[in-house]
């Protein structure tokens, strides 16, 4: 009778897709929740002309990605830039983003010439009720 040699149990190396990464975050992003406090056209930042933005009081970090130079914190107003596609028909956006209106933002930073200053843009926003 023949010995049956033992099998050793196949074992399969993770590969990079199966990875999943829900807690990550993009670099250079910041979810947080803000109080808008104004709504404004034709502004210009770090030298670039946005045709929307919004001063907002910031509530609370909700997430941080890696490497972000100037840091956001609860109770700091800033103003955030709307990309172009957010900001095609200002008029509806400022009526749907009313004084004190409550929202939660996903922002990229981004570094003007002076590192020192800050433009936050906005990738994504959802009004809270």
């Amino acid at each position: 009778m023949p010995k049956k040699k033992k099998q050793k149990p196949k074992v399969e190396k993770p590969k990079f897709s199966d990875l999943k990464h829900h807690d990550a975050l993009e670099t250079n992003t910041v979810h947080l929740v803000a109080v808008i406090q104004d709504v404004n056209r034709n502004i210009s930042i770090c030298g670039q002309k946005y045709n929307a933005v919004t001063t907002v009081k910031v509530k609370s970090i909700t997430g941080l990605g890696s490497s972000i130079v100037n840091m956001i914190s609860a109770g700091q107003e800033i103003t955030f830039a709307f990309m172009k596609s957010h900001s095609k028909d200002f008029d509806a956006l400022k009526q749907k983003l009313a004084k004190d209106q409550k929202v939660s933002f996903k922002v990229r930073e981004g570094l003007c010439f002076d590192s020192a200053k800050t433009v936050y843009e906005i990738i994504t926003f959802e009004i809270i009720n």
